[in-house]
């Protein structure tokens, strides 16, 4: 059988492993194959084309890792208390947060009692055992132990065969492949944090305590209104419930809105420049506008305006390693300029306003000025308006910074996170088709650099905020897989990007699809679909 790896041709027998070809150190930073462009886990026995390797240290492999840790987590509750329920939840402080249930009263000692079982079990070198059974045997399996959102997404799903993997006794259907056995797992801290625990691959912690506020808040009004995972959210839609779900998810919306609102008249009065950031594809363009005219509500007369209107020329900017110019650094932006702009519209001044021409890459000027009146507020909108250091000039009673993000409380099922940052991903990709003419390659090729901006210049400033607004929709899943779908479809195996979007089309598999008729053009789903009614 004839494959192509390290860039050169290799006959090898039928049967043969990816772990067969691999020297001492391969093996220990292997995770996984893929074999022209499909992933295959390390137990899976080769077969002819291109085979390339996922390390440890790439994306897909820290996945992989993730996932494995887990199983692992479920597997030593289930060991040490049989009747007790794992629910994975949502990303925090680099860690997943987990909630236990079955457990009479969680503690600090039962936490230190599951991460010293894990231990144990990376010990013993558990095999993680993965085993195809037709999809209607697993739905069948599921239904009968308890699991029924699982079982009725595999059953919405609609392939003929499914993945069951099981450690230690324990069986449970995982979105992805896994680690051969748990001796690789030798890297995991496990933290109380009530009334759950968070389970990390790193030992550094942080803190987010208004982010997990949040969270919780979201999952509980998941709960009361019964949407709290896709299986649900696909049984409303089947239901005929899709209208009922954008008209709750936009009023949700516009609570959170008139909450930001009044809290910045009514106990922030003192607020004359308010800084919104988020990553990519939060829906911070829509969002400003839509406070805006909430601010109006509340007699205020909001102007918006750009951070991004500060960044010095380009030939001034640093340069990447890839050669690119690194406008997403604090550096880009003028803060000297900036901080005194703001500082004379604050005394009362009448300012010259800069205009960045990024075609030229240089700063220009409006011909207009800008006089602040007393019932004018500064709506700043820049992925650096929450670090204290793009505004260190301005005292702090004038500022309200908001930072908004797409915190979805909707998982797979009770195992299977559904991450932020694929919505916004998805969402990206739809509006850069529509707007920009790019393909999901070229969105998908760029991902990467801009998710190292939002680790480095965003996520550490989240918690410097005044308020939070979660602006995922309940709905958008259903809204937005017809029209990404065929998009991710067009990249061919031989593209370095088919990779992600091979594991995006099977994630949005699980997705039922719904209607658009009930989105309002003010929806922030708007800007990415198209029929927005702001100016974007």
């Amino acid at each position: 059988m004839e494959i192509k790896f390290e860039n050169e041709s290799r006959t090898i027998e039928k049967g043969k492993k990816i772990y067969d070809l691999l020297d001492c150190d391969q093996k220990k930073s292997t995770y996984a194959y893929t074999c022209n462009g499909k992933l295959c886990a390390l137990t899976k026995p080769l077969e002819e084309g291109n085979i390339e390797l996922i390390t440890k240290d790439s994306n897909v492999g820290k996945q992989i890792y993730d996932r494995s840790l887990n199983f692992l987590f479920i597997a030593a509750v289930h060991r040490l208390y049989p009747k007790a329920h794992v629910h994975v939840e949502h990303a925090l402080g680099n860690g997943v947060f987990c909630e236990i249930e079955e457990v009479n009263f969680l503690t600090p000692k039962d936490v230190e009692t599951i991460e010293n079982e894990m231990k144990k079990m990376v010990l013993e070198g558990i095999d993680i055992k993965h085993i195809q059974v037709k999809t209607e045997e697993a739905v069948a399996y599921f239904f009968e132990n308890g699991m029924e959102n699982k079982a009725n997404l595999l059953k919405n799903r609609k392939k003929a065969m499914s993945s069951i993997y099981e450690l230690d006794g324990v069986k449970d259907y995982f979105y992805g492949i896994m680690l051969p056995n748990t001796s690789y797992l030798t890297s995991f801290k496990l933290r109380y944090y009530a009334p759950g625990v968070l389970v990390s691959s790193q030992d550094k912690f942080v803190n987010q305590t208004k982010l997990f506020e949040v969270f919780q808040a979201f999952e509980e009004w998941g709960n009361l209104i019964g949407v709290s995972n896709i299986s649900q959210l696909n049984q409303k839609i089947i239901d005929g419930k899709m209208d009922e779900l954008v008209l709750m998810s936009e009023t949700m919306a516009e609570k959170q809105l008139e909450d930001i609102a009044s809290n910045i008249v009514h106990e922030h009065s003192n607020t004359k420049f308010i800084m919104i950031a988020g990553p990519s594809s939060a829906g911070k363009t829509t969002f400003s506008k839509r406070l805006a005219i909430h601010l109006r509500i509340h007699g205020k007369e909001p102007i918006t305006i750009s951070m991004d209107d500060f960044y010095i020329n380009r030939e001034n900017c640093k340069i990447l390693p890839d050669g690119n110019y690194d406008f997403d650094s604090i550096d880009a932006i003028d803060l000297t300029l900036f901080n005194e702009t703001l500082l004379k519209l604050l005394s009362g001044e009448e300012v010259r306003m800069p205009r960045y021409n990024f075609k030229k890459g240089k700063r220009e000027w409006k011909d207009q000025s800008l006089k602040m009146n007393q019932n004018q507020i500064l709506i700043i909108e820049g992925i650096h308006g929450l670090n204290p250091a793009s505004s260190m000039y301005i005292p702090e009673k004038v500022k309200y910074r908001i930072y908004i993000n797409a915190l979805t409380h909707l998982n797979l099922d009770d195992h299977n996170r559904f991450p932020t940052s694929d919505y916004r991903l998805l969402r990206r990709i739809t509006r850069d088709n529509q707007f920009r003419g790019w393909t999901a390659a070229d969105t998908i090729k760029f991902w990467g650099n801009v998710r190292d901006a939002e680790d480095r210049f965003i996520y550490p400033y989240q918690e410097e905020a005044n308020a939070i607004f979660n602006s995922s929709m309940i709905y958008e899943l259903a809204v937005l897989k017809p029209l990404v779908k065929p998009l991710l479809e067009k990249i061919t195996p031989d593209k370095k990007e088919y990779l992600e979007a091979n594991r995006l089309c099977k994630l949005l598999d699980y997705i039922v699809e719904g209607t658009t008729e009930a989105i309002p053009r003010t929806s922030i789903l708007s800007e990415f679909i198209g029929n927005s009614i702001f100016e974007l």
